[in-house]
Order: structure tokens, then sequence, then C-alpha cells
């Protein structure tokens, strides 16, 4: 199972973590492909369209981003469009595909 956790500071996403895999099927795992696909969508996005500076780490199953604490305001505008764009394609994968990815949102 995918697990997605957004950690929210005044309502903003400020971090996620992403880790696992769907194990949809064996082979073409839609679920897993959906989820790394508009992730780094979203990643690539914040850095090469926005310009935004963020934190991040990747391995095999596993992303983690953050969001420095000294950003802008516009910055932070810009990067909620997009984490908030992230946050609710995964919810709509995780309304189809509830037993493959589980989303959760926390207030830091």
């Amino acid at each position: 199972m995918i697990k997605a956790e957004f950690f929210t500071k005044k309502g903003s996403i400020v971090k996620f973590v992403i880790e696992g895999h769907a194990e949809y099927s064996d082979g073409d795992d839609i679920v897993c492909a959906s989820v790394s696909s508009v992730a780094w969508a979203v990643l690539n996005g914040l850095e090469n369209v926005a310009d935004i500076k963020f934190g991040y780490e990747t391995g095999e199953g596993y992303i983690y981003f953050v969001l420095p604490d000294d950003i802008t305001k516009n910055d932070q505008k810009n990067a909620g469009l997009l984490l908030d764009t992230l946050y609710l394609y995964l919810t709509e994968l995780e309304d189809q595909y509830p037993d493959y990815i589980s989303l959760t949102k926390l207030e830091v």
C-alpha cells in the first residue's frame, strides 16, 4: 500500500512523505504509476516553473518533500496551488483505489 502523509502549517501544505508500493498488479501498476507521475510533475513544477527551492529525498518507493521556513508569501501561494493539486489528485485516487493508497493530513 502507498501511504501519503501531508503536513500543513496554518492550512498550507509545507511537507509530504509518500512511501510504499500499491501492488495493484504485477507489471503494469497503474496506481503506483499515477502517484509517481503526479508527484514528480508537481516537484518539477515547483522547481522549474515556479523557481521555488525546497528540500527533498527520494528512494525506491519513497519521496520526501519540505518547503523552507523562509519561503516568500508569493512562493507560498504558488507552491500551495501545486501542492493542493497533488493532494486533491491523490484524494481522488484514494477514493477509487482505497485498498492501495492511504492519505493523511496533519497540522504541524
